[in-house]
């Protein structure tokens, strides 16, 4: 199942919903951020806005997308919740049918009736950590584990050389460790093209004459870097390419 969560936050208060009105809820008592479950045919920015303004009466201009949490009670479905925090936004707060809606000061927050794996998320959201999974495992209201792992941005390289430049590629790119993944080293991929071009009048060329068409056998690598050292990447290439312009692919 997948559901939304949202934080609402204005003068350093968040806007939270203490779950007192619905029957049969496994929220009851709880404070939590405003949200619901993804209606047929709705994505999760959709179902944000309109569980914000039904909940709420507010509309959101702007918000952010935090994290995943998967949610693990008992032997029930695993619940997905898309994270987000708003401080973008219209309107006058309504009452809500699910329970009641204060704003509460963020140095106050853990003092409430809280789920204990919301601890943490909230924790993650105050220090503005990066995109995050969050795996809650409960057994009732006892949070029995968690595991955290932070979304990590990469850039994917394709770069057309001959075959003897492979591994020259490789050995720069190696000695700052750019296609190190997790635990191994050394992470590409080669196949065979065939690569043509007619080179023009002023140029340079490793291969080819100038007004001729040339076709060469060439090696395509392909990896990835974290996204931090892509320019570093793109310099350690062009440095060890052999063609006057070498094509570098990025995306």
């Amino acid at each position: 199942m997948i559901t939304t969560l949202c934080y609402i936050e204005k003068d350093d208060k968040y806007l939270m919903l203490h779950r007192t009105k619905k029957q049969n809820d496994i929220n009851s008592g709880k404070w939590l951020g405003v949200g619901g479950k993804l209606e047929k045919g709705e994505s999760p920015e959709q179902c944000l806005l309109r569980e914000i303004e039904e909940e709420t009466g507010l509309t959101a201009k702007a918000y952010n997308f935090r994290g995943i949490v998967i949610f693990n009670y008992n032997n029930e479905e695993s619940l997905y919740m898309y994270l987000y925090t708003c401080k973008s936004f219209v309107g006058e707060i309504q009452e809500c049918d699910e329970g009641d809606l204060k704003w509460v000061d963020k140095s106050n927050i853990f003092s409430l009736n809280l789920w204990e794996g919301d601890k943490i998320f909230l924790e993650l959201i105050k220090e503005e950590c990066p995109f995050f999974y969050l795996t809650l495992n409960y057994e009732n209201d006892k949070l029995l584990s968690h595991e955290l792992e932070f979304k990590e941005e990469f850039t994917s390289f394709e770069v057309f050389v001959p075959a003897d430049y492979v591994q020259k590629i490789i050995k720069a790119l190696r000695e700052y460790k750019l296609l190190n993944e997790g635990f191994y080293a050394d992470v590409y991929a080669t196949c065979d093209v065939e690569g043509h071009w007619t080179t023009l009048e002023g140029a340079k060329p490793f291969d080819g004459e100038v007004g001729k068409e040339s076709v060469a056998k060439e090696k395509l690598i392909k990896f990835r870097v974290k996204k931090e050292y892509k320019e570093l990447a793109y310099y350690l290439i062009k440095k060890s390419h052999p063609y006057e312009v070498p094509v570098i692919n990025m995306y």
